[in-house]
């Protein structure tokens, strides 16, 4: 049985207990991915509220290298940002990019055989961000064009999610997409899940 690893911050962890999936598209995804291949795989979710990418660092040992994932994704980012503006505990982009990059070196290095997946950092407008979304959104742009050119270094695909979010608000306002601006809804967790899959099974496929 191969495990796969969401690993991310709250948007990942979305309301997860200790050993469970969580309520957002980690756990959809997974209920996809059991419903296809049922048995073939086991699904840990190591998501953690708050997180940023210097904490998702620190906990590498415990929440990466001991699970020894056969497939992980990682969604990091948007408290690099937020937490800046909000306590002054923001991490600024260039040590987020050497931050990531030391970290995707390192499982490289220990788990050689894991198969990884960038997921794209994302933000709207929303009562968290409306303030300063031109902020938000300029930080966010920077860290999205560092995950690319670590996932055109390190030979990993990306997931994009921010354009998608752009082109899907033409459907719908931005409140149907996200809580506050930071945190999907159902209807975008829904939406990853299924973009998740598609990627996913790619690399199944290879």
């Amino acid at each position: 049985m191969k495990t796969i690893l969401f690993q991310g911050d709250s948007i990942t962890a979305c309301h997860r207990e200790k050993d469970d999936l969580g309520q957002g598209y980690a756990m959809l995804a997974a209920k996809q991915l059991e419903e296809k291949y049922p048995g073939q795989f086991r699904f840990v979710n190591r998501g953690i509220s708050g997180d940023r990418s210097v904490d998702l660092y620190r906990r590498r040992q415990a929440d990466i290298f001991d699970v020894k994932p056969d497939y992980m994704s990682i969604l990091i980012g948007v408290n690099d940002v937020w937490h800046a503006l909000t306590e002054d505990r923001g991490v600024d982009i260039d040590t987020y990019l050497q931050v990531y990059d030391d970290l995707l070196r390192e499982i490289r290095e220990k788990l050689p055989n894991t198969k990884v997946l960038l997921m794209e950092p994302f933000v709207n407008e929303g009562d968290a961000t409306q303030e300063r979304i031109e902020v938000f959104e300029g930080e966010i742009a920077m860290r999205s064009e560092a995950v690319q050119l670590l996932c055109a270094k390190h030979d990993v695909p990306f997931l994009s999610l921010q354009f998608d979010l752009y082109d899907l608000e033409e459907q719908h306002p931005a409140g149907h997409w996200t809580r506050d601006g930071v945190h999907p809804t159902l209807n975008f967790h829904e939406y990853m899940a299924q973009k998740w899959v598609k990627a996913f099974e790619t690399y199944l496929n290879k």
